[in-house]
């Protein structure tokens, strides 16, 4: 069953065609690739499909509603939130301060609710320190729960970047180079991550550069060129399609 549906979209800024046309559907618990070269679109492709930017034409589904009269925040609410390249961590709070601030309509971000519901306030806060405890474990960073985020390793930062979307408890979530500056050891936990996250039902589409590492991680691929799906299917398929071994440095993969 699809739980993302993108039909025929296209996003043109004046005489410049980012994407045109693009197909793609994600099954619900699925686990999908996106390659291209640098400037093929796919970063932009996410940005429209999250509501960051307005395609010119075509259509975005998610879980059978039309995200595109939608805010960032209502596709949010849906289950649908992606990552970007450079992580956008709160970096003089704490790693367990930044987990803890990603949940939006806190009952404790209203004056008026702490002092008439204190009790409520003081239950959210409690729920939500135990599942950011539980997402620290998860992504192996208790260790570093009170370091400044801003003082992390591209690796963590980018550990730290996916729990803040798992706080949200979303249904899907689109990765955006989560390999990029990472080093192989931390790029193998995240690997190990992301298929756990897969295993308990999200649904995850990633974008990366890193083909060999992304050819071992997920069972399809899709394949964008000039703004355009060149190529999808198993990724053995895709690496193969002389298509797809053009748009890499002129038929070498």
């Amino acid at each position: 069953m699809s739980l993302l549906s993108v039909k025929n979209l296209s996003a043109r800024f004046g005489a410049f065609t980012a994407f045109d046309g693009v197909d793609i559907e994600l099954a619900k618990g699925s686990l999908t690739g996106l390659i291209g070269t640098n400037g093929a679109g796919k970063s932009t492709l996410f940005s429209a499909i999250t509501g960051y930017i307005t395609p010119s034409s075509g259509e975005v589904k998610f879980d059978g509603h039309d995200m595109l009269p939608l805010s960032i925040e209502k596709r949010v609410e849906k289950g649908l939130s992606r990552t970007f390249q450079v992580p956008r961590e709160f970096s003089r709070l704490s790693v367990f301060q930044n987990l803890m601030a990603a949940p939006p309509n806190q009952a404790g971000e209203s004056l008026a609710k702490l002092f008439i519901t204190p009790g409520r306030v003081r239950r959210q806060e409690a729920e939500l320190a135990e599942r950011a405890d539980s997402m620290l474990q998860f992504l192996n960073l208790a260790r570093v729960a009170d370091t400044p985020a801003g003082s992390l390793s591209g690796g963590q930062k980018k550990l730290l970047e996916l729990g803040r979307l798992l706080m949200l408890e979303p249904s899907c979530i689109m990765l955006d180079e989560p390999f990029a500056g990472v080093n192989p050891v931390l790029v193998e936990e995240l690997s190990q991550r992301i298929v756990e996250l897969n295993q308990r039902g999200i649904t995850l589409l990633i974008i990366e550069h890193d083909l060999a590492s992304l050819s071992r991680l997920v069972p399809r691929l899709y394949a964008m060129d000039r703004g355009r799906i060149i190529a999808e299917g198993k990724p053995s398929e895709v690496l193969a399609d002389p298509r797809v071994r053009e748009a890499y440095m002129g038929g070498v993969i």
